[in-house]
């Protein structure tokens, strides 16, 4: 069975927000992770290129991307950031284990 990319992604990031637990304050959504440290654990950036199948590569990379276009918005999308973000980083997993096997 043959899945594409963006189906892989679309159905990682579905299963991310029903996953995605929140740590919400009383005035908002607590974004206290490091993006740097955060994406090193869910996906290993370090390695390079070199050490990745280049369609992973470049999937995590527009992850890693898109993430950071959101962490730095200041607009919290009426809570649906963090949820948006928990999403890439299910979808940074997934991609991990399709390497791994």
């Amino acid at each position: 069975m043959k899945i594409s990319l963006r189906k892989l992604a679309l159905g990682v990031g579905v299963l991310g927000l029903m996953a995605m637990p929140l740590a919400v304050r009383a005035d908002g959504v607590n974004l206290s992770v490091n993006i740097g440290d955060d994406d090193q654990a869910h996906f290993d950036f370090k390695a390079g290129a070199r050490k990745h199948h280049p369609m992973i590569w470049k999937a995590a990379m527009q992850l890693h991307n898109a993430k950071a276009t959101l962490w730095h918005a200041a607009n919290d999308f009426h809570g649906h950031k963090a949820a948006a973000i928990g999403a890439i980083n299910g979808a940074l997993e997934q991609l991990k284990v399709c390497e791994s096997e």
